[in-house]
C-alpha cells in the first residue's frame, strides 16, 4: 500500500452512510443530469463496462439494469462490500462483479478488456497522477471504447479561496489546479486535482481519446437554491432548464463538476 494520503481511509469510514449523505433533491437532479448526458451514447449491445471508483454501486446497478455486465471497482474495500450487497438486493448480482482496484494502476485488468469505462464521483480528481490514470483507462479499453468521467471544476473553486482571503493560495491553485480534500479529520485529507474544460480536454486528447461531449454539473446554481427542487413540478422544470444549458461552452467553467464523454481512438 502507498503511504501517500489517499481517499481510501475517508471512504472506508463513510461507506455505510455515503448514500444517505447524497440523498437530497439536488443530488437527485445531479445524477439525472449525469445519466441524461450519457444515455444516448451508451453501447447499444450488451457490453462489459468498468465502473471505476464505483463506490456503493449506484451506477453499476443502473448500468446492469440497462443490460450490461459491470465490474464495480473501488479503492475502498468497504465501499466494495456495500456495492456487492446493493447488487444482490437489486437482483443483478449475476451482472455486477465488485472488486477492490486503484485507478492509479488498474493492475487487475487486461488490455482491451472493456467496451466502456465509467468514472463518476470524480475519481480522476482524486488520484496522484491523473495523466497516468487516463493512460491506464486507455489500456483496458477496446479501440473505440467510451470513457465517461466526472471531475472537480477548477473555476468553481475560486470562491472557496476568496471566502477565506487566501489570495496567495488562490494564485497557486490557479497555476497548479491542486488543493486538498478538507475532511474533518486531518489524517483523512488527500490531494485533489481540479480541471478547467480545456485542461480536461487536453488530458484526454494527449492520451489517445477524442472528446465526444462535455457538460457542466450543474451550470445553474441549484445547490444554493435547493428549496426550489423540493416541489416535484418545479424539480422537473429546473431539470429541463439545466439540460437545455449544460453543454453551453461559456457556462461550463462555473459548474462545480465537469462530465466528459470521450472515445478511444482506433
Amino acid at each position: 500500500m502507498s503511504h501517500q494520503p489517499s481517499p481510501e481511509r475517508y471512504y472506508d469510514r463513510i461507506a455505510h452512510r455515503y448514500d444517505a449523505m447524497y440523498d437530497t433533491p439536488y443530488w437527485d437532479l445531479y445524477r439525472r443530469v449525469s445519466w441524461e448526458h450519457v444515455k444516448p451514447i451508451l453501447p447499444r449491445e450488451r457490453s462489459r463496462i468498468l465502473d471505476i471508483g464505483g463506490g456503493t454501486g449506484i451506477w453499476a446497478v443502473k448500468l446492469a439494469k440497462a443490460g450490461h455486465d459491470v465490474v464495480c471497482a473501488d479503492l475502498s474495500h468497504k465501499m466494495v462490500d456495500v456495492a456487492r450487497a446493493k447488487a444482490e438486493e437489486a437482483g443483478v448480482a449475476d451482472r455486477v462483479t465488485c472488486v477492490r482496484s486503484d485507478l492509479q494502476d488498474l493492475k487487475e485488468f487486461g488490455e482491451g478488456e472493456f467496451g466502456m469505462a465509467w468514472a463518476q464521483g470524480d475519481p480522476l480528481s482524486y488520484v496522484p497522477d491523473p495523466a497516468l490514470a487516463v493512460k491506464n483507462v486507455a489500456r483496458v479499453l477496446k479501440p473505440g471504447g467510451l470513457f465517461v468521467a466526472s471531475v472537480d471544476s477548477k473555476f468553481a473553486a475560486i470562491e472557496h479561496f476568496l471566502e477565506r482571503g487566501r489570495l496567495e493560495d488562490l494564485e497557486k491553485f490557479l497555476r497548479s489546479g491542486k488543493d486538498e480534500w478538507l475532511a474533518d479529520r486531518a489524517e483523512e485529507r488527500f490531494p485533489v486535482t481540479f480541471f478547467s474544460p480545456d485542461d480536461l480536454r487536453k488530458l484526454l486528447e494527449r492520451r489517445g481519446f477524442e472528446v465526444v461531449s462535455m457538460i457542466g454539473k450543474t451550470v445553474l446554481p441549484l445547490r444554493r437554491h435547493e428549496k426550489l427542487l423540493e416541489d416535484p413540478k418545479e424539480f422537473r422544470r429546473m431539470l429541463e432548464l439545466e439540460l437545455s444549458l449544460n453543454r453551453e461552452e461559456a457556462l461550463l467553467g462555473g459548474a462545480a463538476h465537469l462530465e466528459v464523454a470521450a472515445r478511444k481512438k482506433d
